[in-house]
């Protein structure tokens, strides 16, 4: 195994062990990767994932103006909620199992939108909500002088750190979704998140999730394949795999099952990348060698749910 992405694998492993792993992830990628800058391309991949979002909310049904979101894992910078409060949510809880973001963090983001504002690159939203591009700056100061969660509030975008499995909110939300977040979760543990949302959701409510399906080491090592880590054993990746930013190496069809088994149902899935060829020459795990090869091969897909009735 050669290449930056074994360092970062063993950085991360030690990490996990730490106190507070997370802070000292957080410090890693500042002061040693320089990987805590939003840079434009990842700002407008951002926008690119709300407005998928969005689009999805709007061929369900959905109504912008007043709606309410939930996102789970926003992570470091609040794009797509600052995106839905932009097009006009009037709430979002922001939900993950710590609050991993920061003030600098809010101001870049806040910074990154209002400049795409100004630059027709915010034009895919589709028609702004009058008046909450002021707000937004006005709710920049808020989080210079007062901290990133005071500074969303102001918007009606809520830090929840929580486990998912146990969220109340005071009313179902019109829209459920997340961002390259469900890779990171372990299978039990996400079948139970799933069945949560459908609990809170009501007829009506759309859940949007994107999936990567890649190994996200190949996003730092261009060595190796995004499909690297297929093929390894379960019990070798358990070795390799971290607490840190864990990836459960699920394929597109397993995340079908877990829907099925939490009882929600999938109206929509869009797949990219699930071409077999791209598998040729890679020497795949036996679990994996056993599956469907465009299943194995996809990596990324789009899952949209319209919840036309009560959960039972």
């Amino acid at each position: 195994m050669r290449g930056r992405w074994i360092a970062k694998a063993v950085a991360q492993k030690a990490i996990s062990f730490l106190p507070d792993p997370q802070r000292a992830n957080h410090f890693f990628q500042d002061r040693v990767t320089r990987g805590t800058t939003l840079t434009p391309a990842m700002l407008e991949q951002s926008v690119g994932w709300a407005v998928l979002h969005l689009s999805a909310f709007d061929r369900c049904g959905g109504r912008r103006h007043g709606a309410t979101a939930v996102e789970l894992g926003p992570g470091w910078y609040p794009v797509v909620p600052l995106c839905l409060f932009l097009a006009g949510f009037d709430r979002v809880d922001m939900v993950d199992l710590e609050d991993l973001g920061r003030s600098e963090l809010a101001v870049q983001a806040i910074d990154g939108l209002l400049a795409a504002a100004d630059d027709g690159g915010l034009a895919e939203l589709g028609e702004l909500q009058p008046g909450r591009l002021e707000r937004l700056g006005r709710a920049r100061s808020t989080v210079v002088h007062r901290g990133h969660v005071a500074g969303l509030e102001e918007l009606g975008l809520l830090v929840r750190p929580m486990d998912a499995r146990q969220l109340e909110l005071p009313a179902p939300p019109d829209l459920i979704c997340s961002n390259t977040v469900l890779e990171h979760i372990r299978p039990e543990v996400l079948e139970g998140i799933l069945a949560r949302f459908g609990e809170l959701a009501a007829p009506g409510t759309v859940m949007s999730h994107l999936v990567d399906h890649a190994d996200h080491y190949a996003y730092v090592d261009d060595t190796i394949d995004v499909h690297h880590f297929l093929r390894y054993s379960d019990r070798v990746w358990r070795l390799i795999d971290n607490d840190v930013q864990p990836m459960n190496r699920l394929r597109a069809s397993e995340y079908l099952e877990l829907y099925r088994r939490a009882g929600v149902p999938v109206d929509e899935e869009h797949r990219r990348g699930d071409d077999p060829l791209r598998l040729v020459g890679i020497p795949l795990a036996d679990r994996f060698r056993n599956m469907d090869p465009a299943d194995v091969a996809c990596v990324a897909s789009h899952l949209v749910t319209r919840f036309d009735r009560p959960a039972t």
